[in-house]
């Protein structure tokens, strides 16, 4: 009878155990699907990423070269005759930066016309938003131009924005701030400088 008993306690465990290793192998397997697919979609992701980083790399290209194509316009119109805001000016300057180790103070101005009395800062964008117009009191581009600058410290400033687009804000912003505009348009380039303000 006990060996009956035995017999029939070692065929259960025995067909337990066979039950539960089918699991495993069956559980095993699962898991080595899902880590192969895992693996497929980590490769998708890392390829998805490459892609995207490519792609922000032409954008970004496209962007700065919109900005030099706004850049350029302005600033060959503002050359043609070196005037602005009915002041004539007798040299122009682009992409000017100074740093002045002492004073820990950088400066970078994209166009820069002078007179022997009168400074004009022109900042220029692709398309010029209301912060940009902001940027050029909040930064106090006035008193950091006349500290990179000192010859120019006794000049009068008066401050211009371009670009190939604006946003209402923006334009309001600038007439509110007595800052000149310069608005390319088509191939002609529109100037408002109404109401500018010296500094």
């Amino acid at each position: 009878m006990e060996d009956k008993i035995e017999k029939f306690t070692y065929e259960m465990l025995l067909q337990s155990f066979q039950e539960t290793d089918k699991k495993i192998r069956e559980l095993t397997a699962n898991v080595n699907g899902l880590t192969a697919k895992i693996d497929k979609t980590t490769a998708n992701i890392d390829k998805n990423a490459i892609a995207i980083e490519e792609t922000n790399k032409q954008i970004f290209g496209i962007s700065s070269s919109n900005g030099d194509v706004a850049e350029d316009t302005i600033y060959n119109a503002l050359e043609q005759d070196l005037t602005f805001a009915g002041i004539e000016f007798d040299s122009i300057e682009k992409n000017r930066k100074k740093y002045l180790k002492k004073l820990k103070l950088k400066g970078e101005y994209d166009i820069i016309l002078e007179n022997g009395n009168t400074i004009a800062l022109i900042e220029t964008k692709y398309k010029v938003r209301k912060d940009d117009i902001t940027k050029l009191f909040t930064k106090d581009v006035v008193n950091k131009f006349r500290k990179l600058f000192p010859p120019y410290s006794d000049y009068k400033i008066i401050l211009g924005v371009g670009g190939m687009s604006f946003e209402k804000d923006a334009i309001e912003e600038a007439k509110e701030n007595g800052v000149g505009i310069i608005k390319v348009v088509d191939d002609k380039v529109e100037y408002h400088t109404e109401g500018i303000k010296e500094y």
